[in-house]
């Protein structure tokens, strides 16, 4: 007998970091509110790891659950004191939030507006089923955003993916529903007052992401209880954070470049006294000495 709701989460070896310290916040937010938490590890998928979600989304919607709560293990659970299935709009078989000026508060200049497939609130139902198998189906498009793109464009949303203008009379988008920011803010790019959910998407160095992540996670336990505006001052302090990381990692990335730079001139002026050295070296260079003093002898005059 299974409970209403799963909450799903899937890594391999290489987030088995990350998940040391989100998966018990999961595990602990799954027991506040009687969810069946499903944990899965692993490094036998069918796909690369940007699409082991809907992988493990279709094996769970074969269950007994009336929804499935994904989770991408980079998420940090802050706060147990929301039923998730509070959010569900009836009618929607699909919830994700919303990152666009209208929802979040940006941060990224350069930020194109889209729905994140990081956390979803998927409703059980043979739409669900058709839905993520067409997306299983349709596989990786021309675009780094694995299945968050293939989801967007079953969705009808192409403008932000560059792949052509919107869809919006795809029939997809009736069972779509917003979920709250809150749900999946993410620190440094897209965020909510409030949030429920810590997403550390989109930062490039594991290391960064890493730290980010362990402080969140290992502080969340103290702040949780607190008021509200304790919860969104210290929320409020991961996103500078990102921002002087991302800029660390950017000068030490620079600095690396302009020193592999260095030392690739340095042994290439090496190798070419060296074979310089080779030739003079030589018998042949040695016998010819008289011929080339000749040379320089009468070129001097």
């Amino acid at each position: 007998m299974t409970s209403g709701l799963c909450l799903l989460t899937a890594y391999d070896s290489v987030q088995q970091p990350l998940a040391a310290f989100t998966v018990p916040r999961m595990q602990a937010f799954a027991q506040a509110h009687g969810y069946e938490c499903r944990v899965v590890h692993g490094d036998d998928w069918k796909r690369p790891r940007g699409w082991l979600k809907v992988e493990v989304i279709q094996a769970a919607l074969e269950d007994d659950f009336d929804f499935i709560l994904w989770m991408d293990v980079d998420a940090v659970v802050l706060r147990n004191d929301v039923d998730i299935r509070t959010a569900a709009v009836d009618g929607a078989d699909l919830h994700m939030a919303w990152h666009g000026p209208d929802t979040s508060e940006i941060m990224a200049a350069d930020f194109v507006p889209h729905f994140n497939s990081g956390i979803m609130l998927i409703r059980t139902t043979d739409w669900s089923r058709a839905f993520f198998t067409r997306v299983w189906e349709t596989g990786q498009l021309r675009h780094p955003w694995f299945d968050q793109a293939t989801i967007l464009h079953a969705l009808g949303y192409d403008g932000c993916l560059g792949l052509g203008p919107d869809r919006p009379d795809e029939p997809n988008r009736s069972r779509l529903a917003h979920l709250d920011t809150a749900w999946n803010s993410i620190p440094g790019l897209a965020t909510a007052p409030d949030p429920i959910v810590h997403h550390y998407a989109g930062i490039s160095n594991p290391s960064t992401r890493l730290r980010m992540i362990e402080a969140d996670a290992m502080t969340a336990a103290l702040r949780e209880h607190a008021g509200a505006e304790l919860r969104q001052a210290f929320a409020r302090l991961f996103s500078p954070w990102r921002e002087d990381a991302n800029m660390r990692d950017w000068v030490t990335t620079e600095r690396d470049s302009a020193m592999a730079e260095r030392y690739a001139l340095q042994a290439e002026t090496h190798a070419a006294q060296a074979r310089l050295k080779a030739v003079q070296d030589s018998t042949s260079w040695k016998l010819t000495a008289p011929l080339r003093w000749t040379k320089e002898l009468f070129s001097d005059r």
